[in-house]
């Protein structure tokens, strides 16, 4: 994906007269500061589907911001989109939790615990449809009047997430009239040589995994970023700035490869 920046408006091209609007904003749940995303068209019609978007690796909202975008652009009035991060994952160290003993690491550090992460945070979507819906006389026709019509979009691990979530919640389920995986979202078998550096690095993370944080540390203290960016264009090969804006600012953040190695490894 090429990601622009998403606090310019994007001009609908059916309805000219018409923006879809696009918010990042930021909300505790299940105690972890959560980047997530709403997208909209700015009208004051009944929303009748709700998109529910959820990242694969790494875990972070803003790098789909312009690819939801224009899926609401295209399909209309009446669609809307939003999107959430992983408990622990994205920049600050309010988000990545870098010395804050309260918090549950189980959350952030589990499967089960981002699970759990991302149900309370489709519980707080109906919930503010619900109050949305019932401060209006108009209610959507083409579904119950107790909830929106639900289309599940994710990637990689996220479809995971997903399907654990309609697994564990027959409501959610019987709201849900659409489930899309993006690829790649499962790998049985992969490479020989990829499967055993990871079981190696997996079998030993006592080790590794201090290591790559105090390199991760190293590297952000002594490489200038805009090494770091060239390296990304150029070797990567990451074509958008917004987008190698992101991955640095992530990745130079020991405590959120922490969240992202711990995470993986469970």
């Amino acid at each position: 994906f090429c990601h622009s920046h998403p606090t310019n408006p994007v001009y609908c091209s059916d309805m000219p007269s018409l923006t879809v609007k696009a918010v990042e904003g930021r909300m505790p749940i299940c105690g972890w500061p959560t980047d997530v995303l709403s997208i909209q068209h700015e009208v004051t019609m009944p929303i009748h589907t709700v998109i529910l978007f959820v990242p694969g690796n790494p875990g972070v909202i803003h790098w789909y911001t312009n690819c939801l975008t224009q899926i609401v652009q295209r399909l209309g009035v009446g669609y809307s989109v939003r999107g959430v991060s992983y408990a622990g994952h994205g920049v600050g160290d309010d988000v990545v939790g870098s010395d804050d003993q309260s918090r549950d690491t189980s959350v952030a550090w589990t499967m089960d615990g981002q699970i759990k992460h991302k149900l309370e945070w489709i519980d707080g979507v109906l919930a503010d449809w619900r109050k949305q819906h019932s401060s209006t006389n108009e209610a959507p026709t083409t579904t119950p009047a107790s909830s929106p019509r639900i289309i599940f979009i994710s990637h990689s691990i996220g479809a995971h997430f997903v399907q654990s979530v309609l697994l564990r919640r027959p409501d959610i389920l019987s709201y849900t009239h659409q489930v899309i995986h993006l690829m790649p979202f499962f790998r049985f078998d992969p490479p020989t040589q990829k499967k055993a550096l990871l079981s190696r690095l997996a079998n030993h993370h006592e080790y590794t995994i201090p290591a790559m944080i105090k390199l991760v540390k190293g590297v952000s203290r002594t490489v200038p970023k805009k090494i770091i960016d060239v390296c990304m264009h150029r070797i990567a090969g990451v074509e958008c700035d917004y987008g190698r804006s992101i991955a640095m600012d992530i990745f130079v953040e020991p405590n959120m490869m922490r969240n992202h190695l711990v995470g993986s490894r469970r």
